[in-house]
């Protein structure tokens, strides 16, 4: 029996969801250290069969077949492939988009099928006191998805950059102080008049230990196989994500990769501690930026439980209905760090 399988379409079971109607699913994430990059994501919700997203088609023209160098109207070895790599079932220089390739079903053609951009009103108050803090409009460049590309043809590994749109505050507020003693509230107005809202309390930025520490300039430098980045934390946060970019110039500072994990214990009250290894980093300069985030967030980026549980999502509507997503925030700080073979 466990030698046996069988590759099932999920259309077959079609019945089981056939009266899903699309709904919400919002991330509002308050930024205090900057406050000008705080966003709230509202997206719709697709079945997994809704062919209308992923048709494996090149909606927006941008796939690049081979390049013909001699004219033969064919593609032959040694020639640029481009995109045209060879998709799920092959059809490597062929010339034709097949699905699989690059271009093809990617970040350009499916965000703006995603995003809700219909939003009446999306503001921040603080909690307690009902002040408005920010008002926020929608942005199609709001952010930016850095995602991973390897080249089969080359060998070659790389980042591509694709941007993905969002409520961003007004200009105005660009400049916004956080109070870290306060509780914040995202307020979201359909056209209906419905209502949506959610709160968080950030957290205080991780706080680099100086201490036995050497530096260039603005570059902390780790000599030693013993040597570590100590950061102190609030006792209370379960998590922080640290993400590493290698830098080659000042305009040159290329992801590495990221984790996550929790502090540990310190010897100092009310505080936890962070250490990082001499191994963490990559070898040369790099950046390195740790968001420290809230419980809430925490608890959303890690937990695998279900988006519609009470647990996970703290947005509700006017009624007490559970919205998927969460409201949180990142507290970020970023240093530079050269590690020495």
């Amino acid at each position: 029996m466990y030698g046996c399988t069988k590759e099932l379409s999920i259309a077959e079971f079609s019945d089981d969801f056939s009266d899903y109607e699309s709904e919400l699913r919002i991330e509002a994430i308050l930024h205090p250290m900057n406050f000008r990059n705080t966003i709230v994501r509202i997206d719709k919700t697709l079945l997994v069969t809704d062919t209308s997203l992923f048709n494996d088609i090149d909606d927006n023209g941008d796939w690049v077949g081979y390049t013909d160098e001699n004219g033969n109207g064919k593609w032959d070895e040694g020639e640029p492939l481009n995109d045209d790599i060879g998709g799920n079932d092959g059809g490597k220089g062929n010339g034709v988009p097949d699905p699989g390739e690059p271009h093809i079903d990617d970040y350009l053609e499916i965000l703006p099928l995603v995003h809700d951009s219909t939003m009446s009103s999306v503001v921040m108050v603080e909690k307690v006191t009902g002040n408005l803090i920010a008002e926020f409009e929608w942005k199609a460049n709001a952010g930016i998805i850095e995602e991973y590309i390897y080249d089969q043809e080359s060998g070659n590994e790389y980042i591509e950059i694709f941007n993905y749109g969002g409520y961003a505050p007004l200009d105005k507020y660009s400049e916004t102080e956080i109070n870290y003693n306060e509780e914040y509230e995202f307020q979201i107005t359909k056209q209906n008049g419905d209502f949506i809202s959610g709160t968080t309390q950030p957290f205080k930025p991780a706080e680099l230990i100086l201490e036995n520490t050497e530096w260039e300039a603005d570059t902390l430098i780790l000599n030693e196989d013993t040597d570590l980045v100590e950061f102190l934390t609030d006792e209370n946060v379960s998590f922080s994500n640290f993400t590493f970019r290698e830098v080659f110039s000042t305009d040159s500072i290329v992801y590495s990769y990221s984790t996550y994990f929790p502090p540990g214990e310190s010897d100092i009250p009310g505080k936890s501690l962070y250490q990082l290894s001499k191994g963490f980093f990559p070898i040369g300069i790099s950046e390195l930026t740790i968001s420290v985030l809230s419980k809430d967030y925490s608890q959303y980026f890690i937990s695998s439980l279900s988006l519609r549980d009470n647990e996970l999502s703290n947005l509700r509507d006017q009624n007490g209905n559970v919205i998927l997503g969460i409201v949180g925030s990142s507290t970020v700080t970023s240093i530079y760090v050269k590690n020495i073979l």
